[in-house]
């Protein structure tokens, strides 16, 4: 290492001053130790006057690696960054531990500073109504700074914020619970449960009146399924999460959704009876009045067309086997149900007025070639 001169004394008069002797490694190496004694027992201010002092004999003196000049800047960030916590400015501490390359320290002022911040965010809230948003920070701060010495502070103002946050929901709730009105009350306690499975207020438990709510939600639900408001019963099994009842619902649902399909297909294909039959089951599967009227119309549209269909099916046969007296009664019969029954080219009334014509001239025509009756002549 270089050797140094060590500058004359203030008190070292010129005209007797002789040049100073050089500094020795050994004397160096005193002061490094000194001054780095001071420097791990936190005495910034001396640590830094030696250092400072070393650094005038040889800016470039180094030890195991350590330089006189750095950790003279170490020791005066430090003593800057000490005083600024002494002083509560955090932020100017946490630039001086960075500089002073003391990042465990700045790491502890980092977390200070992220408190000081989230505390504020959370009054702030707390000052606007924002009792949600203030309980959340506080959860977080619980959650990222377990054991710390505000932890239990921190607690305290999360479970106010909630119970201020989920109050009003609990009061409306009791509210419609006294009206009957188990919806809004089910919902009501909804909210609070949702935050808070334990939240109890005046001796009374949210989830013990939410499970009244439901129950009355669940027999008004099966009051509304009963008259027919199938999708107004659904809506409320689901407000409630009724799976079972939900399930079984739409598997009812979709069974009258095939079992229609099924009738109208044989309706259209002319299997009368088929058709009736399925629509009479129909009328048994659904709930309301309306629903059963809807359904039993269908069977006696579908019974009167087999019959039409019957007596027209009949009526041809006994038509075109020209047994004219018995196809004039069945078509006779067919119109009496149906005036303007066509199901091929020619109107029944038409084959009606044909058969009855052939009817009476087949009845002339059979009187007259029959024998002349025998004339009794008496006794002569």
């Amino acid at each position: 290492m270089n050797e140094t001169h060590i500058e004359p004394t203030a008190n070292t008069h010129p005209e007797t001053a002789v040049s100073p002797k050089p500094a020795t490694e050994e004397q160096l190496a005193v002061l490094f130790n000194r001054g780095w004694g001071h420097l791990m027992s936190k005495r910034w201010r001396k640590a830094e006057a030696i250092f400072t002092k070393i650094a005038s004999y040889n800016s470039h003196y180094e030890q195991d690696g350590m330089r006189a000049t750095a950790l003279r800047r170490r020791a005066q960030y430090e003593r800057i960054a000490e005083s600024a916590l002494e002083t509560g400015e955090l932020e100017a501490a946490l630039i001086a531990f960075k500089k002073a390359d003391d990042f465990e320290h700045a790491k502890e002022v980092h977390q200070l500073l992220t408190i000081q911040e989230l505390e504020a965010k959370a009054e702030k809230a707390t000052s606007v109504g924002s009792y949600q948003e203030a309980a959340w920070i506080y959860e977080h701060l619980l959650n990222d700074y377990p054991n710390h010495e505000r932890e239990t502070t921190w607690q305290i103002k999360k479970e106010s914020c909630w119970e201020a946050e989920l109050l009003p929901f609990f009061l409306l709730g009791v509210q419609a619970l006294e009206k009957e009105q188990w919806r809004t009350a089910y919902q009501s306690f909804a909210q609070v449960l949702l935050v808070d499975p334990y939240f109890r207020k005046d001796g009374r438990s949210a989830a013990a009146l939410s499970e009244i709510a439901r129950k009355e939600v669940v027999l008004l639900a099966d009051q509304l399924l009963r008259q027919g408001q199938v999708k107004n019963a659904l809506d409320a099994y689901r407000e409630i999460g009724h799976m079972a009842r939900i399930e079984n619902v739409d598997e009812f649902l979709r069974l009258r959704q095939r079992e229609e399909q099924t009738a109208q297909q044989l309706e259209a294909a002319g299997k009368w009876q088929e058709a009736a039959t399925k629509y009479s089951y129909l009328a048994t599967l659904y709930y309301d009045e309306n629903g059963r009227t809807q359904w039993q119309e269908a069977v006696l549209r579908c019974q009167e067309n087999h019959t039409l269909n019957m007596l027209y099916t009949q009526g041809i046969a006994a038509y075109n086997n020209k047994q004219w007296s018995d196809a004039v009664r069945l078509f006779g019969e067919l119109l009496a149900l149906r005036s303007d029954y066509q199901p091929g080219e020619e109107p029944v009334r038409k084959l009606y007025r044909i058969a009855r014509w052939r009817s009476v001239t087949s009845h002339f025509i059979s009187q007259s070639s029959s024998p002349p009756p025998k004339i009794s002549t008496g006794n002569l």
